[in-house]
């Protein structure tokens, strides 16, 4: 290959199932013609298949075994406390690192898992939802000149209720977001000419594919990232597309907690913040109070403010998906076999089990959650339940969740400690999948079909600018 420019836009929760009729129908004509001129495919993603840590996945080419992050929240049943990671998490070099070394300058626009950002040969916009509306860019004088010309952050602020009475306004502000992501990236590519430009948008799958999957919203943003592409792609020699896992059709939620709690895997105390609860002091009231002073984003980033969050339920009951605090105040660990975080994470009680009662229950613990079927609808929530040494391997294994369970495409499982119900009709409508996508374009590159995994994508963008992949990276170029 020639040692040319490349153009890398990931765009989160991107599919072909979801893409496909809008291709077909002549809405998408630029990532049509890229995909019919290039190498595509589905891209297979970790697991579980989740923003974090699927964009460190591909920007290392390592599984979360060797990264040592594994979910948006880890759980260390030692010494009781959760850990919510940030860039500083992982320390692996990433595809900039690498292209930087090799004299290879770099931009990297809105990428999840970049906040606080790097320095780098280049510049790098700190990308959702970690990142606040301060201290996101480097260099650093940049964050006011993108704030004064496009009035840019990482992430729009939303209303309390605009997720429900304000949904217009809801939708609008992410496709706002995702096209101003854009505009971003090609005023920077334009201000340093970069050899490499990674643009990301977060907002099209967080919030609009998981509230309106395929609906209007969701379609017109992806109008837009096409409509991006036409203009960004004859800029460079070599055009990538990818995602960090897939979107599937759902509109169930699966409480595991409950299950567990139900199975007399796991016994659950009433906390002091459920207690607060009954007398209405509850985490959406508070939010609700916290805007109409202005006070929500400034304290957004406060760490010590952010983890009592977690502590305290929804008026529904709810923690949120991040709920391991809330599971560490809750649990009643001398009663407790295991429990379990929203999406797949599930932690076995080793401080109760010895070695033969851990992988009894273990086992025990895969068969019955692949046997838990909703007779309401004659259908499971959990579709695989891998162990952990299946999934992962690397240094950082004794940090990995024991049991990961895969969601079915109609199911969202939500954690739910202190839920009684097992299963509820689901806010969202589009579930985090496994299978992705991928495209490369460019001279050379064969139009054909080949599927891939999440930790490929790095070594074939270091292909392309004949670099030799280091050695101990988990993928290999999708092109060789």
């Amino acid at each position: 290959m020639a040692n040319g420019t490349v153009l890398a836009v990931g765009i989160d929760g991107a599919c072909w199932s979801l893409v496909d009729n809008w291709i077909d129908e002549g809405e998408l004509p630029n990532l049509r013609e890229i995909r019919d001129n290039g190498t595509w495919g589905e891209l297979e993603s970790c697991v579980p298949p989740v923003t974090c840590p699927a964009w460190k996945c591909y920007s290392t080419s390592q599984n979360p075994g060797e990264l040592g992050v594994f979910w948006w929240e880890s759980l260390d049943i030692a010494s009781k406390e959760s850990f919510t990671p940030s860039s500083r998490s992982f320390s692996h070099p990433e595809l900039w690192d690498i292209l930087n070394d090799a004299g290879v300058t770099t931009g990297v626009v809105g990428m999840p898992l970049t906040y606080p950002p790097k320095e780098v040969d280049g510049f790098m916009i700190s990308g959702g939802p970690g990142a606040p509306d301060h201290d996101f860019t480097y260099p650093e004088d940049v964050e006011d000149e993108l704030k004064s010309k496009f009035d840019y952050t990482p992430r729009p602020t939303f209303p309390a209720d605009s997720e429900g009475d304000n949904e217009e306004e809801f939708a609008e502000k992410s496709i706002e977001q995702v096209d101003l992501d854009f505009k971003v990236a090609k005023h920077l590519y334009e201000k340093y000419d970069v050899d490499f430009l990674q643009v990301c948008s977060f907002e099209i799958n967080a919030p609009l594919q998981h509230q309106f999957y395929d609906g209007e919203p969701t379609k017109k943003a992806w109008k837009i990232i096409d409509n991006h592409l036409g203009d960004l792609a004859d800029e460079f020699e070599y055009v990538v597309i990818h995602s960090d896992h897939g979107t599937s059709e759902m509109d169930q939620q699966f409480f595991i907690n409950s299950w567990l709690a139900q199975e007399g895997y796991l016994t659950r105390d009433r906390s002091f913040f459920e207690r607060l609860a009954d007398y209405g002091i509850t985490r959406d009231r508070l939010l609700g109070v916290l805007d109409t002073l202005r006070l929500r984003e400034p304290l957004s980033n406060v760490q010590t403010l952010r983890n009592l969050g977690r502590r305290i339920p929804d008026s529904r009951g709810l923690f949120g998906e991040r709920e391991g605090s809330a599971i560490f105040d809750k649990v009643l660990w001398g009663e407790t076999d295991a429990v379990g975080l929203a999406q797949g994470p599930l932690y076995l009680n080793t401080d109760k089990l010895n070695e033969q009662e851990y992988e009894t229950t273990r086992n025990k613990l895969v068969e019955e959650i692949e046997s838990i079927v909703d007779e309401k609808r004659d259908a499971p929530p959990i579709q695989q339940v891998f162990k952990k040494e299946e999934v992962y391997h690397g240094e950082y294994m004794d940090k990995a969740p024991d049991l990961v369970a895969l969601d079915a495409p109609e199911y969202h499982n939500k954690g739910g400690i202190g839920k009684k119900e097992l299963f509820r009709k689901s806010d969202w409508r589009g579930n985090n999948a496994r299978q992705g996508l991928h495209v490369i374009s460019g001279p050379g590159v064969d139009s054909a079909r080949v599927d891939a995994e999440i930790y490929d994508v790095a070594p074939t963008i270091l292909s392309l600018f004949d670099l030799d992949p280091p050695s101990n990276l988990d993928g290999t170029p999708v092109l060789d």
